[in-house]
């Protein structure tokens, strides 16, 4: 048997296997890619509907808030919560306090109402603002400007009568005893005190 001699390869030849190996590549890359995003769908969580409050498949409720919207449960400055107690006020348990009360209120006159206080010193006469008499015509109460009841007191009230028989009243005040080097402050204070006179002021003409 006879060997020809070997002939050498075409070039198209060659071309035509170079395509086939490069879809062959192609094709192979292209199937990996596929499965590897079959494989992280499947381990991807379900998805839950990320949508805006209202929008339909989203997971949002009634109960989430837009960004200036005050939850129900918070309160702005200055509120007050039931229960809480502002400073300065006075809760179930604590006492309720107050002033106390004067040593010597005054009557529905206004004045100071006071008696006779013995040892008062350096007494002087104070002018009277007025009298007022009982229906007895033998109770009136005298009222005078005197000083702070702190330092100064009531000495006596003489009665005397004149030469028409008139009576004239005076008012003695002083300094208290034991005062001591006190300073005292200078203000007028309406002052009352009762007495009894031995004679009445006046007579009543009905039971003449």
């Amino acid at each position: 048997m006879t060997m020809s001699p070997t002939r050498p390869l075409r070039p198209t030849l060659i071309l035509g296997l170079l395509a086939v190996i490069s879809l062959s590549a192609c094709s192979v890359t292209t199937r990996a890619t596929e499965d590897g995003a079959d494989q992280r769908g499947a381990g991807a969580a379900p998805d839950t509907g990320g949508g805006a409050v209202g929008d339909p498949g989203s997971g949002g409720g009634t109960g989430d808030t837009k960004p200036g919207d005050t939850d129900p449960g918070d309160t702005k400055p200055g509120d007050t919560k039931p229960g809480d107690t502002k400073p300065g006020a006075a809760g179930p348990d604590e006492p309720i306090t107050g002033a106390p009360a004067p040593a010597h209120p005054p009557s529905g006159d206004g004045a100071l109402h006071v008696e006779p206080v013995p040892g008062v010193v350096d007494s002087l006469p104070h002018a009277i603002d007025r009298v007022s008499v009982a229906a007895d015509g033998r109770t009136a109460t005298v009222y005078w400007w005197g000083g702070v009841d702190s330092c100064y007191g009531l000495d006596e009230v003489r009665v005397e009568r004149d030469a028409d028989g008139m009576p004239v009243i005076t008012v003695l005040e002083g300094t208290l005893p034991g005062l001591g080097d006190v300073a005292c402050i200078e203000i007028a204070l309406s002052k009352a005190t009762t007495i009894t006179l031995d004679e009445p002021l006046y007579l009543d003409g009905s039971q003449g």
